[in-house]
């Protein structure tokens, strides 16, 4: 009799347990890149995914994601964005553990930092239900003129574009 009602409440903390946590929901992200530049192609690589693609549809997060145009005539845009500008950004649902979506223009260029240079005029927008931006586009090497870029060496003097909601999308333009 014991070992029954020993059985019964255990099963019963574990029932319990479940109905308070969460159930992790499904989410999908797009991410669109547009190219105006006339040279190059608009690619980014996210955590998870090494490999260099265009705009998709993507479930699940988009951690750690960085864009930009691949072959841009004269600037030697290398992996990453090594030798160009870049936009950094995040997708994801929060699951109750404070993440947000989040993206910037990184122009970053000391040492270990990746070597991002002005090389040709970004914008993004996040899409869905949170259609913030960054407050223009990236036209230039100085906080006037890219808001909120994290410049030269500086990894604090950046202001990320953040917003919580479900399915954010951004699209990311170029020229």
């Amino acid at each position: 009799m014991f070992t029954k009602t020993l059985f019964a409440l255990a099963g019963a903390v574990a029932v319990a347990n479940a109905a308070a946590t969460p159930a992790k929901r499904a989410e999908t992200h797009n991410v669109n890149l547009v190219n105006n530049c006339g040279s190059g192609n608009a690619v980014f690589l996210y955590q998870g995914d090494s490999t260099p693609q265009g705009s998709g549809t993507f479930n699940g997060p988009v951690n750690g994601g960085i864009a930009w145009v691949d072959g841009f005539s004269g600037a030697n845009c290398q992996s990453s964005g090594v030798n160009c500008g870049v936009v950094e950004f995040t997708l994801t649902n929060d699951q109750g553990g404070g993440q947000q979506n989040a993206a910037d223009y990184s122009l970053l260029d000391g040492p270990g930092l990746g070597n991002h240079k002005y090389t040709y005029q970004m914008d993004f927008a996040f899409t869905g239900s949170c259609t913030k931006g960054p407050g223009g586009p990236c036209t230039g090497n100085s906080a006037e003129q890219c808001p909120g870029a994290y410049l030269g060496s500086s990894t604090e003097g950046g202001a990320p574009t953040q917003c919580l909601a479900d399915n954010t999308g951004i699209t990311i333009t170029f020229c």
